[in-house]
């Protein structure tokens, strides 16, 4: 069950089932997309009509190869904070689905998320807010909660069961029951130990605030971060969410560098590169270990902007952005 990365099982079946009940409610097959929502083939019908249409959505380089042609022209992609472009979308296309994250590189802009459900209500469309990466990590529930936007429909993902595979697709009642006119079922239907992890987990969140504790850690690697790039005169650009920090260096080489800090902080016994996903278990002194081994190694970044060879310090490739085919 389940998956870590980009393709994850458990998430795509909970976006399909959660797009499935959407279309049903709204009787409307047409989707507007912002963000990343799985691999199944209601979504990656996007890049049917173009192949770039899911370069904006974390992931480019995607080919639709074996989704039905029929599917062109019901997925259409919006950038974030662009309300201009869901407005275009919503008076040239039959739209009755609206999925989107609420939030992951950067915030909304003021009004944003208000508009967007304003424009959802208007036009009775189902809005659905895809929260498996930003639920419980800055609020005990959704993140939509932070902005005071209700949607039609929440998805929530392994964070609700510190881990386990676990999803769950919740909504209005009068949305929700339109899955009673259509058929959705799972392997892992009858499976308990997800549900079973994320019940203990919500009550140990809800008891310890852990959302509290890891926007605090995250803000606090950020601090880091920024304390680091400024002592070895690097520009660094910072994204995400406090508790799913990361961060950019500023140059041509920044897939060189990222690479670089894989590389050489696996050698001193730590996975990771320019982005963290923070837990409760990452302690002051912790991370204060942390910080000291990634100090050496933005000097040799330093050195490479600089004019070092950053090539010659790397052991393998230099990793590439989005998805490429492996020969």
């Amino acid at each position: 069950m389940g998956g870590h990365g980009a393709v994850c099982p458990i998430r795509g079946e909970a976006n399909a089932i959660a797009v499935r009940i959407a279309r049903a409610a709204s009787g409307r097959d047409k989707v507007a997309i912002c963000g990343y929502h799985g691999w199944h083939d209601w979504y990656l019908a996007a890049n049917l009509s173009d192949g770039k249409n899911l370069a904006g959505h974390l992931l480019p380089g995607l080919e639709p190869n074996g989704v039905p042609q029929e599917l062109r022209g019901s997925v259409f992609p919006f950038q974030y904070n662009a309300l201009d472009q869901l407005e275009r979308l919503i008076a040239e296309h039959d739209i009755g689905v609206i999925k989107m994250e609420v939030s992951r590189n950067r915030g909304p802009a003021e009004g944003f998320l208000e508009s967007v459900r304003k424009l959802a209500t208007e036009h009775g469309i189902v809005l659905i807010f895809d929260e498996c990466t930003s639920g419980f990590r800055q609020t005990f529930g959704g993140l939509h909660k932070l902005y005071g936007v209700e949607p039609d429909m929440a998805l929530f993902g392994k964070a609700m069961g510190n881990g386990y595979g676990i999803t769950a697709v919740i909504g209005r009642r009068e949305i929700m029951e339109a899955a009673q006119t259509t058929f959705i079922s799972s392997t892992f239907w009858t499976e308990r130990i997800g549900p079973t992890a994320a019940l203990k987990t919500l009550d140990v969140m809800e008891r310890e605030a852990s959302w509290d504790t890891i926007t605090a850690t995250g803000l606090k690697i950020r601090e880091g971060w920024t304390e680091l790039a400024t002592r070895h005169g690097l520009q660094i650009d910072l994204w995400g969410l406090p508790a799913l920090s990361g961060f950019t260096i500023q140059s041509k080489n920044a897939l060189a560098y990222k690479t670089l800090i894989t590389q050489e902080m696996l050698g001193k016994g730590y996975l990771a590169g320019n982005s963290v996903y923070v837990s409760t278990e990452h302690t002051p002194a912790r991370l204060a270990a942390f910080l000291e081994a990634l100090d050496p190694v933005f000097g040799l970044i330093a050195e490479c902007e600089n004019g070092r060879d950053v090539t010659g310090l790397l052991k393998g490739p230099i990793a590439h952005a989005g998805f490429a085919r492996l020969n």
